[in-house]
């Protein structure tokens, strides 16, 4: 292949990367996809009210079944911490705790699973959620991550949710798409 045939394939590449990359930045409708700027919260600035089950030994962070949890912060929608908790395999729960009380919302509820009945996809195939969150928004971003099976690669999928004024429930704002962004 000659010089330029070759620069020429490599910004035909370049060209359909980009294309690409535009493409998955839109919804199925063909707008926009929301971004956390979008939707906007304040960052709650007085004193935090870390919840009961949340204790910390030394350096760690633990929750009430003794496992080890990222340390309480806020990390969404200005006064919310998500919280990650491991349950055994495949399984695993959110917990959305208002940093500002001390209380916590059963609006994530949806997004955790239990050990017995892992997540699965209208095909049968086993997820796992990532929630994907911004201290400043109230958009939350989960992501979908799909097993492999034979016949079916591995893939992601994402649906984007908006937190309700009160912290009581996320209402979606995006059909479920094919592909996570990454972020």
């Amino acid at each position: 292949m000659t010089g330029v045939a070759m620069r020429a394939r490599f910004f035909f590449v370049v060209f359909l990367g980009i294309v690409s990359c535009n493409a998955r930045a839109f919804t199925a409708e063909g707008a926009a996809a929301p971004k956390f700027s979008d939707y906007p919260s304040p960052i709650y600035n007085g004193n935090i009210h870390t919840p009961s089950y949340y204790v910390k030994s030394g350096d760690t962070w633990r929750d009430d079944m003794g496992k080890e949890v990222s340390p309480p912060r806020v990390n969404f929608a200005g006064k919310y911490y998500i919280g990650l908790h491991s349950c055994g395999t495949e399984c695993r729960y959110y917990t959305l705790s208002d940093l500002a009380t001390g209380k916590d919302s059963k609006a994530l509820d949806m997004f955790s699973s239990d050990g017995e009945k892992p997540q699965k996809t209208s095909d049968g195939r086993n997820y796992v959620t990532e929630l994907l969150s911004h201290p400043d928004s109230r958009l939350v971003i989960a992501q979908y991550h799909i097993e492999q099976i034979p016949g079916k690669p591995g893939e992601c999928r994402e649906r984007m949710f908006v937190l309700s004024d009160d912290g009581e429930k996320v209402a979606p704002v995006t059909k479920t798409l094919d592909g996570c962004q990454p972020r």
